[in-house]
């Protein structure tokens, strides 16, 4: 806010200036200022991605050592367990936070198409922590990885499995898509369902990168 205040001030002076002197118009100009940028690790970033003690099923993501987040559900999460269960459902709610410590508002989206068997993970929120001001008091499900108004939509490439029909004699898991919105300073608890109905062979399923999309206009 000081420096807003202080170029609005210069901007009145050179005005005042040009009054009694001129235009004050220049041909080029080149001035040397100061900048700084420091890298955080991300539980302290502008975007803050963290996963406290006080997460329902935060042992299963941590900041690294290279202090970027990291999500395992395999023997590298910190519980007794070596991964999920074959040809199973498994809903892990609240498994990482994401918090706002930026300056303005932001629409949050996670994109987990590089995935193998991206089709059977799916990002999600309860709708009953919404920050938008569109809170679903039934505390619903849902799924995080669609644009506005296109979602994920079925046959296309990001097509989630079931998160956009209803399945399971009748079962919707699914209550939408959102893209929450999260003021600043306020965070969002974010659950992970995984599908391995079929899959019955042990070693790894799927391993590489998510993208995590945070964006003011997401919704626009």
């Amino acid at each position: 806010m000081k420096r807003r205040k202080f170029i609005v001030g210069l901007g009145s002076l050179a005005a005042g200036a040009s009054a009694a002197v001129g235009t004050g118009a220049f041909s080029n100009f080149q001035g040397s200022r100061s900048a700084s940028f420091s890298i955080a690790a991300d539980n302290n970033a502008y975007l803050g991605l963290s996963a406290p003690n006080s997460l329902e099923n935060g042992e299963h993501a941590k900041v690294g050592a290279n202090n970027e987040l990291v999500v395992n559900f395999n023997s590298d999460s910190d519980t007794g367990g070596n991964g999920l269960n074959p040809d199973a459902e498994t809903w892990f709610d609240a498994v990482f936070q994401v918090t706002n410590q930026g300056t303005q508002p932001i629409d949050l989206l996670v994109d987990d198409d590089a995935l193998n068997y991206s089709d059977r993970i799916v990002f999600y929120v309860d709708g009953s922590a919404l920050p938008d001001g569109n809170t679903d008091s039934t505390g619903g499900l849902y799924a995080i990885e669609g644009y506005p108004g296109t979602a994920e939509g079925s046959d296309t490439a990001d097509d989630d499995k079931e998160a956009d029909e209803t399945t399971d004699n009748g079962q919707d898991y699914w209550v939408g898509y959102a893209n929450p919105k999260i003021g600043v300073g306020d965070s969002i608890s974010v659950g992970i369902y995984v599908d391995t109905r079929g899959m019955n062979t042990v070693g790894t399923m799927t391993t590489g990168d998510v993208v995590i999309r945070a964006s003011e206009n997401l919704n626009q």
